[in-house]
Protein backbone atom coordinates (compact mmCIF):
# COMPACT_ATOMS: atom_id res chain seq x y z
CA UNK A 1 0.00 0.00 0.00
CA UNK A 2 2.77 2.67 0.97
CA UNK A 3 4.40 1.43 -2.63
CA UNK A 4 0.90 2.52 -4.24
CA UNK A 5 0.57 5.43 -2.49
CA UNK A 6 3.60 6.65 -2.92
CA UNK A 7 3.52 5.90 -6.97
CA UNK A 8 0.57 7.94 -6.96
CA UNK A 9 2.19 10.55 -5.60
CA UNK A 10 5.22 10.36 -8.21
CA UNK A 11 2.31 10.45 -10.75
CA UNK A 12 0.93 13.52 -9.56
CA UNK A 13 3.88 15.04 -9.11
CA UNK A 14 4.78 14.30 -13.06
CA UNK A 15 1.71 15.63 -14.07
CA UNK A 16 2.34 18.63 -12.04
CA UNK A 17 5.46 19.24 -13.51
CA UNK A 18 3.69 18.72 -17.25
CA UNK A 19 1.76 21.29 -16.35
CA UNK A 20 4.40 23.92 -14.88
CA UNK A 21 6.13 23.21 -18.09
CA UNK A 22 3.16 24.21 -20.47
CA UNK A 23 2.63 26.99 -18.75
CA UNK A 24 6.22 28.14 -19.15
CA UNK A 25 6.66 27.66 -22.65
CA UNK A 26 3.23 28.80 -23.39
CA UNK A 27 4.37 32.33 -21.55
CA UNK A 28 7.80 32.39 -23.42
CA UNK A 29 5.70 31.57 -26.74
CA UNK A 30 3.54 34.66 -25.60
CA UNK A 31 6.42 37.14 -25.16
CA UNK A 32 8.19 36.55 -28.18
CA UNK A 33 4.98 36.60 -30.54
CA UNK A 34 4.14 39.85 -28.83
CA UNK A 35 7.29 41.77 -28.79
CA UNK A 36 8.14 40.33 -32.44
CA UNK A 37 4.00 41.22 -34.02
CA UNK A 38 4.33 44.68 -31.97
CA UNK A 39 7.62 45.03 -34.12
CA UNK A 40 6.73 43.84 -37.67
CA UNK A 41 3.26 45.73 -37.14
CA UNK A 42 4.93 48.92 -36.71
CA UNK A 43 7.01 48.26 -40.33
CA UNK A 44 4.17 47.08 -41.46
CA UNK A 45 1.67 50.09 -40.45
CA UNK A 46 4.17 53.29 -41.66
CA UNK A 47 4.99 51.04 -44.83
CA UNK A 48 1.45 51.26 -45.80
CA UNK A 49 1.08 55.09 -44.45
CA UNK A 50 4.04 55.47 -46.88
CA UNK A 51 2.38 53.75 -49.72
CA UNK A 52 4.64 50.97 -50.21
CA UNK A 53 3.09 47.56 -50.92
CA UNK A 54 3.07 44.92 -48.40
CA UNK A 55 2.67 41.73 -49.98
CA UNK A 56 3.04 39.55 -46.40
CA UNK A 57 2.62 40.32 -42.89
CA UNK A 58 4.27 37.06 -41.42
CA UNK A 59 4.79 36.03 -37.65
CA UNK A 60 6.86 33.34 -37.37
CA UNK A 61 8.98 30.96 -39.81
CA UNK A 62 8.77 27.66 -41.44
CA UNK A 63 5.59 26.46 -42.80
CA UNK A 64 2.14 28.56 -42.58
CA UNK A 65 -0.32 27.01 -40.33
CA UNK A 66 -2.87 29.66 -40.99
CA UNK A 67 -2.75 32.28 -43.83
CA UNK A 68 -5.92 34.56 -45.26
CA UNK A 69 -5.43 37.34 -48.04
CA UNK A 70 -7.03 40.89 -47.33
CA UNK A 71 -6.80 43.12 -50.50
CA UNK A 72 -3.34 42.91 -51.59
CA UNK A 73 -1.55 41.91 -47.95
CA UNK A 74 -0.62 38.15 -47.02
CA UNK A 75 -1.40 37.53 -43.52
CA UNK A 76 -0.04 34.60 -42.30
CA UNK A 77 1.10 32.54 -38.47
CA UNK A 78 4.05 30.52 -39.72
CA UNK A 79 5.45 27.21 -37.31
CA UNK A 80 8.59 28.66 -35.79
CA UNK A 81 7.24 31.20 -33.04
CA UNK A 82 11.00 32.42 -33.68
CA UNK A 83 10.61 35.52 -35.31
CA UNK A 84 8.08 37.50 -37.88
CA UNK A 85 9.15 39.59 -41.22
CA UNK A 86 6.81 41.94 -43.08
CA UNK A 87 8.17 41.14 -47.02
CA UNK A 88 7.26 44.45 -49.13
CA UNK A 89 7.45 44.36 -53.16
CA UNK A 90 10.95 45.64 -54.63
CA UNK A 91 12.71 45.27 -50.80
CA UNK A 92 16.08 44.56 -52.30
CA UNK A 93 15.98 46.19 -55.35
CA UNK A 94 17.19 43.58 -56.95
CA UNK A 95 16.13 42.02 -60.38
CA UNK A 96 13.49 39.03 -60.08
CA UNK A 97 11.70 40.77 -57.09
CA UNK A 98 8.03 41.37 -57.96
CA UNK A 99 7.80 44.63 -59.27
CA UNK A 100 5.42 47.22 -57.73
CA UNK A 101 6.46 49.92 -60.08
CA UNK A 102 6.47 53.08 -58.03
CA UNK A 103 5.56 51.77 -55.20
CA UNK A 104 8.43 49.18 -54.41
CA UNK A 105 10.42 49.51 -51.40
CA UNK A 106 13.40 51.14 -53.13
CA UNK A 107 11.47 53.68 -54.96
CA UNK A 108 10.25 55.54 -51.73
CA UNK A 109 11.60 58.47 -51.19
CA UNK A 110 14.62 58.49 -48.29
CA UNK A 111 12.51 59.81 -45.50
CA UNK A 112 9.90 57.25 -46.14
CA UNK A 113 11.74 54.46 -45.93
CA UNK A 114 14.18 55.86 -42.95
CA UNK A 115 10.46 55.91 -41.22
CA UNK A 116 9.37 52.24 -42.04
CA UNK A 117 12.67 51.01 -41.66
CA UNK A 118 12.68 53.01 -38.20
CA UNK A 119 8.97 52.08 -37.20
CA UNK A 120 9.94 48.89 -35.70
CA UNK A 121 12.01 49.63 -33.62
CA UNK A 122 10.23 52.86 -32.04
CA UNK A 123 7.00 50.70 -31.65
CA UNK A 124 8.91 48.38 -29.64
CA UNK A 125 10.32 51.80 -27.66
CA UNK A 126 6.48 52.58 -27.04
CA UNK A 127 5.09 49.56 -26.49
CA UNK A 128 7.59 48.74 -23.68
CA UNK A 129 7.03 52.28 -22.31
CA UNK A 130 2.80 51.71 -22.18
CA UNK A 131 3.68 48.26 -20.93
CA UNK A 132 5.66 49.47 -17.98
CA UNK A 133 2.96 52.23 -17.46
CA UNK A 134 0.39 49.75 -17.32
CA UNK A 135 2.55 47.89 -14.32
CA UNK A 136 2.78 50.99 -12.63
CA UNK A 137 -0.27 51.66 -12.06
CA UNK A 138 -0.95 48.46 -10.35
CA UNK A 139 -1.24 48.34 -6.62
CA UNK A 140 2.06 46.09 -5.51
CA UNK A 141 2.93 44.91 -1.77
CA UNK A 142 6.59 45.25 -0.64
CA UNK A 143 8.13 42.16 -0.26
CA UNK A 144 9.78 40.60 2.55
CA UNK A 145 11.49 37.41 3.10
CA UNK A 146 12.34 35.82 7.14
CA UNK A 147 15.53 35.13 6.01
CA UNK A 148 16.81 39.06 4.97
CA UNK A 149 17.20 41.90 7.73
CA UNK A 150 13.40 43.39 7.24
CA UNK A 151 11.97 39.76 7.43
CA UNK A 152 14.24 39.52 11.12
CA UNK A 153 12.44 42.50 12.67
CA UNK A 154 9.20 40.77 11.83
CA UNK A 155 8.17 42.39 8.35
CA UNK A 156 6.25 40.60 6.28
CA UNK A 157 4.95 40.84 2.75
CA UNK A 158 2.11 42.99 2.47
CA UNK A 159 3.27 45.51 5.09
CA UNK A 160 3.81 48.86 4.31
CA UNK A 161 7.10 50.97 5.38
CA UNK A 162 5.72 54.56 6.58
CA UNK A 163 8.33 56.11 8.32
CA UNK A 164 12.49 55.32 9.10
CA UNK A 165 13.48 56.96 11.96
CA UNK A 166 10.61 59.48 11.85
CA UNK A 167 11.71 60.52 8.23
CA UNK A 168 8.27 59.58 5.78
CA UNK A 169 8.75 57.33 3.24
CA UNK A 170 6.74 58.62 0.20
CA UNK A 171 4.15 56.66 -1.56
CA UNK A 172 3.62 58.45 -4.68
CA UNK A 173 5.20 56.33 -7.05
CA UNK A 174 7.89 53.45 -6.83
CA UNK A 175 10.58 55.47 -7.68
CA UNK A 176 9.98 57.63 -4.85
CA UNK A 177 9.44 54.83 -2.73
CA UNK A 178 12.72 53.11 -3.58
CA UNK A 179 15.04 56.48 -3.29
CA UNK A 180 13.54 56.69 0.00
CA UNK A 181 14.20 53.57 1.17
CA UNK A 182 17.59 54.00 0.07
CA UNK A 183 18.97 56.86 1.23
CA UNK A 184 17.45 55.82 4.95
CA UNK A 185 19.39 52.51 4.84
CA UNK A 186 22.12 54.72 3.65
CA UNK A 187 22.02 57.51 6.29
CA UNK A 188 21.92 54.42 9.27
CA UNK A 189 25.57 53.62 8.49
CA UNK A 190 24.49 49.98 9.87
CA UNK A 191 23.02 51.50 13.24
CA UNK A 192 19.29 50.06 14.07
CA UNK A 193 16.96 52.02 12.37
CA UNK A 194 13.40 52.29 13.92
CA UNK A 195 10.99 51.55 11.11
CA UNK A 196 6.92 52.56 11.59
CA UNK A 197 4.73 50.45 9.42
CA UNK A 198 1.39 49.33 8.57
CA UNK A 199 0.46 45.48 8.59
CA UNK A 200 -1.84 44.14 5.87
CA UNK A 201 -4.94 44.08 8.48
CA UNK A 202 -4.40 48.05 8.64
CA UNK A 203 -3.02 47.96 12.08
CA UNK A 204 0.50 50.45 12.75
CA UNK A 205 3.17 49.05 14.13
CA UNK A 206 7.23 49.88 15.23
CA UNK A 207 10.11 47.56 15.07
CA UNK A 208 13.72 48.18 15.41
CA UNK A 209 15.48 46.87 12.08
CA UNK A 210 19.68 46.43 11.48
CA UNK A 211 20.77 46.57 7.82
CA UNK A 212 23.22 44.32 6.68
CA UNK A 213 26.54 44.55 4.98
CA UNK A 214 26.39 43.47 1.61
CA UNK A 215 28.69 43.32 -1.45
CA UNK A 216 26.66 43.48 -5.00
CA UNK A 217 28.22 42.87 -8.24
CA UNK A 218 30.64 40.36 -7.29
CA UNK A 219 31.02 38.02 -10.96
CA UNK A 220 32.68 34.76 -10.85
CA UNK A 221 36.47 35.80 -11.62
CA UNK A 222 37.25 38.89 -9.36
CA UNK A 223 41.07 38.80 -9.34
CA UNK A 224 41.34 42.53 -9.20
CA UNK A 225 39.66 42.52 -5.95
CA UNK A 226 39.83 39.06 -4.13
CA UNK A 227 41.86 37.13 -6.27
CA UNK A 228 39.01 34.96 -7.92
CA UNK A 229 37.93 33.87 -4.08
CA UNK A 230 34.71 35.19 -3.62
CA UNK A 231 31.32 33.31 -4.48
CA UNK A 232 29.73 35.09 -7.37
CA UNK A 233 26.41 36.96 -6.52
CA UNK A 234 25.39 39.29 -3.47
CA UNK A 235 26.94 38.59 -0.24
CA UNK A 236 26.50 39.08 3.23
CA UNK A 237 29.53 40.66 5.04
CA UNK A 238 29.91 38.82 8.87
CA UNK A 239 33.13 40.27 9.82
CA UNK A 240 36.10 42.23 8.94
CA UNK A 241 39.77 41.80 10.09
CA UNK A 242 38.43 38.55 12.24
CA UNK A 243 35.79 40.69 13.88
CA UNK A 244 32.32 41.72 14.13
CA UNK A 245 31.12 44.13 11.70
CA UNK A 246 30.79 47.62 13.13
CA UNK A 247 29.13 50.49 12.04
CA UNK A 248 29.85 53.35 9.72
CA UNK A 249 30.71 53.72 6.04
CA UNK A 250 30.85 50.68 4.07
CA UNK A 251 34.12 51.88 2.08
CA UNK A 252 35.75 52.94 5.29
CA UNK A 253 34.57 49.53 7.22
CA UNK A 254 36.53 47.83 4.10
CA UNK A 255 39.57 49.78 4.26
CA UNK A 256 38.83 52.56 2.13
CA UNK A 257 41.29 50.56 -0.84
CA UNK A 258 43.82 49.30 1.47
CA UNK A 259 43.65 44.90 1.54
CA UNK A 260 40.99 43.63 4.49
CA UNK A 261 40.04 40.18 5.23
CA UNK A 262 36.10 39.50 5.12
CA UNK A 263 33.84 36.46 6.32
CA UNK A 264 30.85 36.21 5.22
CA UNK A 265 28.01 34.20 3.12
CA UNK A 266 26.04 34.11 -0.62
CA UNK A 267 22.57 35.05 -0.17
CA UNK A 268 20.17 33.36 -1.80
CA UNK A 269 17.05 34.86 -3.48
CA UNK A 270 14.80 34.15 -0.49
CA UNK A 271 17.27 35.96 1.71
CA UNK A 272 19.24 32.55 2.75
CA UNK A 273 22.58 31.95 3.61
CA UNK A 274 25.00 29.80 1.14
CA UNK A 275 28.84 28.69 0.36
CA UNK A 276 29.99 30.79 3.23
CA UNK A 277 33.72 32.00 2.69
CA UNK A 278 36.21 32.88 5.28
CA UNK A 279 39.17 35.46 5.88
CA UNK A 280 39.17 36.19 1.91
CA UNK A 281 41.51 39.27 1.65
CA UNK A 282 39.98 42.34 -0.83
CA UNK A 283 41.04 45.67 -1.31
CA UNK A 284 39.07 49.00 -3.11
CA UNK A 285 35.81 47.91 -3.15
CA UNK A 286 33.85 51.17 -3.34
CA UNK A 287 30.51 52.34 -2.04
CA UNK A 288 26.90 52.27 -3.33
CA UNK A 289 24.69 50.27 -5.11
CA UNK A 290 25.45 47.91 -8.13
CA UNK A 291 27.19 49.23 -11.16
CA UNK A 292 27.95 47.28 -14.66
CA UNK A 293 31.46 47.44 -13.73
CA UNK A 294 32.76 47.09 -9.96
CA UNK A 295 31.65 45.35 -6.81
CA UNK A 296 29.96 47.96 -4.42
CA UNK A 297 29.06 47.83 -0.35
CA UNK A 298 25.87 49.24 1.01
CA UNK A 299 23.63 48.62 3.98
CA UNK A 300 21.03 46.68 2.88
CA UNK A 301 17.72 45.94 4.86
CA UNK A 302 16.30 43.09 2.01
CA UNK A 303 12.91 44.48 0.66
CA UNK A 304 11.22 44.12 -2.68
CA UNK A 305 9.61 47.72 -2.50
CA UNK A 306 5.99 47.92 -3.07
CA UNK A 307 3.34 50.92 -3.45
CA UNK A 308 -0.34 51.87 -4.08
CA UNK A 309 -0.27 51.98 -7.31
CA UNK A 310 0.15 55.55 -9.18
CA UNK A 311 -2.46 57.65 -11.27
CA UNK A 312 -2.98 56.78 -15.18
CA UNK A 313 -0.70 60.46 -16.56
CA UNK A 314 2.36 59.73 -13.40
CA UNK A 315 2.33 56.11 -14.97
CA UNK A 316 3.00 57.28 -18.24
CA UNK A 317 5.69 59.62 -17.46
CA UNK A 318 7.10 57.17 -15.28
CA UNK A 319 7.17 54.41 -17.60
CA UNK A 320 8.34 56.64 -20.64
CA UNK A 321 10.79 58.00 -18.70
CA UNK A 322 12.71 54.41 -17.47
CA UNK A 323 13.01 54.52 -21.62
CA UNK A 324 16.58 56.60 -21.81
CA UNK A 325 17.66 54.83 -18.67
CA UNK A 326 17.32 51.65 -20.19
CA UNK A 327 19.05 52.35 -23.14
CA UNK A 328 22.06 54.10 -21.00
CA UNK A 329 22.29 51.04 -19.08
CA UNK A 330 22.51 48.80 -22.01
CA UNK A 331 25.11 50.93 -23.87
CA UNK A 332 27.54 50.65 -20.93
CA UNK A 333 26.74 47.16 -19.90
CA UNK A 334 28.32 46.38 -23.15
CA UNK A 335 31.09 48.58 -22.78
CA UNK A 336 31.60 47.62 -19.48
CA UNK A 337 31.66 43.73 -20.80
CA UNK A 338 34.55 44.93 -23.54
CA UNK A 339 36.90 47.05 -21.15
CA UNK A 340 36.31 44.96 -17.86
CA UNK A 341 37.53 41.46 -17.98
CA UNK A 342 36.66 40.01 -14.60
CA UNK A 343 32.56 40.42 -15.56
CA UNK A 344 33.59 37.79 -17.48
CA UNK A 345 32.59 38.80 -21.18
CA UNK A 346 30.16 38.02 -23.71
CA UNK A 347 28.86 34.16 -21.83
CA UNK A 348 29.66 35.55 -18.49
CA UNK A 349 27.74 35.82 -15.44
CA UNK A 350 26.77 39.69 -16.70
CA UNK A 351 27.09 38.77 -20.35
CA UNK A 352 24.51 38.40 -23.23
CA UNK A 353 21.29 36.47 -22.67
CA UNK A 354 20.06 34.15 -25.97
CA UNK A 355 17.24 31.59 -26.38
CA UNK A 356 17.46 29.49 -22.95
CA UNK A 357 18.07 32.58 -20.91
CA UNK A 358 15.00 34.38 -21.79
CA UNK A 359 13.11 31.25 -21.42
CA UNK A 360 14.22 31.12 -17.95
CA UNK A 361 13.49 34.31 -17.25
CA UNK A 362 10.57 34.14 -18.38
CA UNK A 363 9.59 31.08 -16.33
CA UNK A 364 10.78 33.33 -13.18
CA UNK A 365 9.08 36.41 -14.47
CA UNK A 366 5.46 34.10 -14.83
CA UNK A 367 6.36 32.86 -11.01
CA UNK A 368 6.28 36.40 -10.07
CA UNK A 369 2.40 36.62 -11.18
CA UNK A 370 1.27 38.12 -14.02
CA UNK A 371 0.56 42.17 -13.22
CA UNK A 372 2.70 42.00 -10.10
CA UNK A 373 6.09 43.74 -9.50
CA UNK A 374 8.41 41.29 -12.39
CA UNK A 375 5.85 39.87 -13.34
CA UNK A 376 4.93 38.69 -16.93
CA UNK A 377 3.39 41.65 -18.74
CA UNK A 378 6.70 43.64 -16.84
CA UNK A 379 9.11 41.16 -18.69
CA UNK A 380 7.14 41.32 -22.54
CA UNK A 381 7.60 44.99 -21.88
CA UNK A 382 11.28 44.46 -21.16
CA UNK A 383 11.84 42.28 -23.84
CA UNK A 384 10.62 44.48 -26.06
CA UNK A 385 12.88 47.17 -24.93
CA UNK A 386 15.55 44.63 -25.77
CA UNK A 387 14.45 44.12 -29.20
CA UNK A 388 14.50 47.64 -29.84
CA UNK A 389 17.94 48.49 -28.83
CA UNK A 390 18.87 45.29 -30.39
CA UNK A 391 17.33 46.48 -33.72
CA UNK A 392 18.97 50.20 -33.29
CA UNK A 393 22.52 48.31 -33.79
CA UNK A 394 23.80 49.40 -37.10
CA UNK A 395 24.72 45.82 -38.24
CA UNK A 396 23.44 44.58 -41.48
CA UNK A 397 20.82 42.82 -42.03
CA UNK A 398 19.33 44.10 -38.33
CA UNK A 399 16.88 47.34 -38.42
CA UNK A 400 20.14 49.67 -37.93
CA UNK A 401 21.74 48.26 -40.65
CA UNK A 402 19.56 49.16 -42.89
CA UNK A 403 18.98 52.54 -41.69
CA UNK A 404 23.14 52.72 -41.93
CA UNK A 405 22.61 51.92 -45.72
CA UNK A 406 19.78 54.46 -46.12
CA UNK A 407 22.31 57.22 -44.58
CA UNK A 408 24.86 56.60 -46.96
CA UNK A 409 22.80 56.44 -49.78
CA UNK A 410 21.63 59.63 -48.65
CA UNK A 411 25.19 61.62 -48.21
CA UNK A 412 26.50 59.32 -51.60
CA UNK A 413 23.48 60.50 -53.44
CA UNK A 414 23.25 57.35 -54.87
CA UNK A 415 22.18 53.75 -53.10
CA UNK A 416 24.76 51.50 -52.80
CA UNK A 417 24.97 48.41 -55.51
CA UNK A 418 22.12 46.43 -54.89
CA UNK A 419 23.89 43.39 -55.18
CA UNK A 420 27.12 44.27 -52.72
CA UNK A 421 24.37 45.86 -50.57
CA UNK A 422 22.39 42.49 -50.36
CA UNK A 423 26.07 40.47 -49.98
CA UNK A 424 26.83 43.18 -46.90
CA UNK A 425 23.77 41.87 -45.46
CA UNK A 426 24.19 38.19 -45.97
CA UNK A 427 27.24 38.46 -43.93
CA UNK A 428 25.11 40.68 -41.59
CA UNK A 429 23.22 37.40 -40.87
CA UNK A 430 25.58 35.09 -40.84
CA UNK A 431 27.38 37.30 -37.82
CA UNK A 432 24.40 37.47 -35.87
CA UNK A 433 23.64 33.63 -36.66
CA UNK A 434 27.31 32.93 -35.25
CA UNK A 435 26.79 35.28 -32.15
CA UNK A 436 23.21 34.16 -31.33
CA UNK A 437 24.52 30.54 -30.88
CA UNK A 438 27.87 31.47 -29.22
CA UNK A 439 25.31 33.23 -26.52
CA UNK A 440 22.91 29.80 -26.43
CA UNK A 441 25.98 28.14 -25.82
CA UNK A 442 26.68 30.49 -22.75
CA UNK A 443 23.11 30.10 -21.76
CA UNK A 444 23.71 26.19 -21.64
CA UNK A 445 26.90 26.47 -19.44
CA UNK A 446 25.21 28.71 -16.74
CA UNK A 447 22.38 26.10 -16.15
Amino acid sequence: MGTRVRASDHRGSGRGSMIQFLIYAGAFVLVLVTVITIHEFGHFAVGKLSGIKVEEFAIGFGPKLYSRTVGETLYAIRAIPAGGFVRMAGMLGLAGETDAGERNFYRATRPRRFATVSAGIIANFVFGGLIFAIVDMQPTPSLFDSHAASGAAGLRTGDTILAINSSPIRQDNLTDVTTDLHNATTASQGRPMNVEYRATDGSIHNTVLTPRLTLSNVVADQSTVAGGKLPAGGLTVTAINGAPVGTGDPAALLGNGSPVTISGYLVNADGSPSKYFNNVTVSGIKDGYPTNNEIRAAWIMGVVPGFDGETAPAAIVTGFSAIPGFVWGEVTGIYGLIVHPPQGGINGPQGFTGPVGIAQETAVATNNGFLGPNGLVWWIGFISLNLGFVNMLPIPFLDGGKLLFILIESVRRRRLNPKVEAAITAVGLAVVVVFAVYVTIGDVSRL
